[in-house]
């Protein structure tokens, strides 16, 4: 959706502006506002009773227009604004007369007098028919209510949109609207919900994909896929999965992960002290149940298993604007970054503490930083670690060219490993955890190729200060070919990888298909 309204920012008109506003008042019977506008040409202006609504043709910039209330108390009651919405409700009832032109909006607000008006003169007007004023206040109101949005009055929005589609329920326009009205008001299930009814009379690309994102962030979902990686020198693997989640009850979500990875490793020294290669399979199963507490508290409750080894899991997530700070704990998770840990079925034991924020003004930023205890089967204390983690992504324009850029770090740092002696008296560390410090720049670009089909390409520069460093990249052919559908071919070559012996480099192409409901 962000990419989607980037390049719907490269054709925008020059930014709105609201210049200057004024108000000539005589007494409290009547007043005239001005609004001085720059580059908004094509207003919408309602009234609804006391309230004046204008939704203007781009954000109305920094003007104060709160600052009426306290310079004309007597004819300002309320002033509510938002991106490119302005609404004022008078503090008398009367008349609205309005004009505007591409500089001025003029508002001249009268309280009618108590005498009976004069009947109309005779006009030669045509008529509307009932269909055309029909149709006419239904456009009317669903620009109300879409402001109303815009000023974060979803109930009163909803209850305009709703009165429409109960007259016409297959009212696209005021599907889409309300579709919109519940995602941002929390309700994504609903919100998916209406912009299925849409699709099934206006199969617009672009509301396709709206649906999508909201079922692909939230809803239930069935998948699998397969990858191969050559992790340079140390081993090949070809991994398997099958993944989905469903929704048990509104508030609880079970989601399930199921990987076999086939392994061809490379001579590695096993616990005992011998040194020898691995080709085998081994399987892993993850099972994750999240609870929503609240609005703002969400639960998550973990159980792992490999042939040899189960272990659990509990994460709490608290919302706290504009972000998600999270705790959690993993006791036994399968653990298989290093080679021998694959081979010999690792286990890590942690407590992590993590921070993201997200979408604040197009940034995304997170930290996380854990502590670690390494095991293989048998022998659950084998090293111990602090790892600590981030990233800060933005997305901008490079002359009207929509980029994203993206730093992370990835780095780990072993505070003790045990140390044996094999038979032949030499000495071995069974699980030998690497440090590593990886510092990644990357840099890349959405080119949507058609439709349903977008090419994700990024290169990347990765430096360990313990390890491999050079250039990479990644790339993903993301096709949508249906309505509930997701293809994604992917690939990529990274100069160093946590998820191999040595923090080495790896290469790999995959592809995953997925069905949401």
């Amino acid at each position: 959706m962000a990419v989607i309204a980037g390049m719907a920012g490269m054709v925008r008109p020059a930014q709105a502006e609201v210049t200057d506003a004024r108000i000539t008042a005589e007494g409290t019977r009547d007043f005239n506002m001005v609004l001085d506008l720059r580059n908004s040409p094509d207003n919408s202006v309602m009234t609804n009773g006391r309230e004046l609504i204008v939704r203007f043709s781009d954000p109305i910039g920094e003007f104060d227009l709160n600052s009426l209330i306290g310079q004309y108390p007597e004819q300002v009651l309320t002033v509510q604004t938002s991106y490119d919405v302005l609404l004022m409700e008078m503090a008398f009832d009367g008349k609205f007369d309005i004009s505007q032109n591409d500089n001025q909006l003029a508002v001249h607000y009268t309280k009618p007098e108590k005498q009976a008006e004069a009947k109309p003169a005779p006009t030669t007007r045509i008529p509307l028919s009932d269909a055309e004023n029909r149709a006419a206040e239904t456009r009317r109101a669903i620009i109300e209510a879409r402001a109303r949005m815009e000023l974060g009055q979803y109930g009163h929005a909803r209850e305009i949109l709703s009165a429409i589609i109960k007259n016409d329920p297959e009212s696209v326009e005021a599907r889409n609207a309300l579709a919109e009205v519940e995602y941002r008001s929390g309700n994504w299930r609903e919100a998916a919900r209406q912009y299925g009814r849409v699709i099934a009379h206006n199969h617009d690309p672009a509301i396709v994909r709206a649906r999508q994102d909201i079922l692909k962030q939230n809803g239930a979902f069935i998948g699998g896929g397969a990858q191969y990686q050559d992790n340079g020198s140390s081993n090949t693997q070809i991994v398997g999965t099958v993944n989905g989640r469903a929704f048990i009850r509104d508030d609880l979500l079970l989601a399930m992960d199921v990987e076999n990875r086939h392994i061809d490793a490379d001579p590695f020294i096993q616990r005992n002290g011998d040194n020898r290669g691995f080709t085998g399979d081994r399987q892993k199963l993850a099972l994750r149940l999240d609870q929503e507490i609240s609005a703002r508290t969400i639960w998550q409750y973990r159980a792992y298993a490999t042939q040899k080894s189960p272990g659990i899991g509990a994460e709490w997530q608290y919302n706290i604007l504009p972000g998600t700070v999270s705790l959690d704990a993993d006791y036994h998770q399968p653990y298989w970054d290093q080679t021998s840990a694959v081979v010999q079925y690792g286990t890590r034991d942690s407590i992590a503490a993590n921070y993201d924020i997200t979408q604040a003004d197009s940034w995304d930023i997170g930290i996380g930083t854990s502590l670690n205890n390494y095991g293989l089967d048998g022998d659950a204390n084998l090293a111990r670690t602090w790892r600590l983690e981030g990233y800060v992504r933005d997305s901008f324009d490079i002359y009207n060219f929509p980029v994203f850029a993206d730093y992370r770090l990835d780095a780990e740092y072993p505070l003790a490993q045990t140390d044996k002696t094999d038979a032949a008296g030499n000495g071995f560390s069974p699980l030998d955890v690497a440090r590593r410090e990886v510092h990644e720049f990357s840099m890349g670009h959405d080119i949507r190729l058609a439709d349903y089909l977008t090419l994700s390409t990024g290169i990347a520069y990765s430096y360990d200060r313990y390890g491999e460093q050079g250039f990479g990249f990644t790339g993903a052919l993301i096709g949508n070919l249906a309505d509930q559908y997701e293809t994604t071919l992917s690939f990529g070559h990274t100069a160093n990888s946590s998820n191999s012996v040595g923090s080495s480099g790896s290469t790999f192409i995959g592809i995953t298909i997925k069905q949401y409901f």
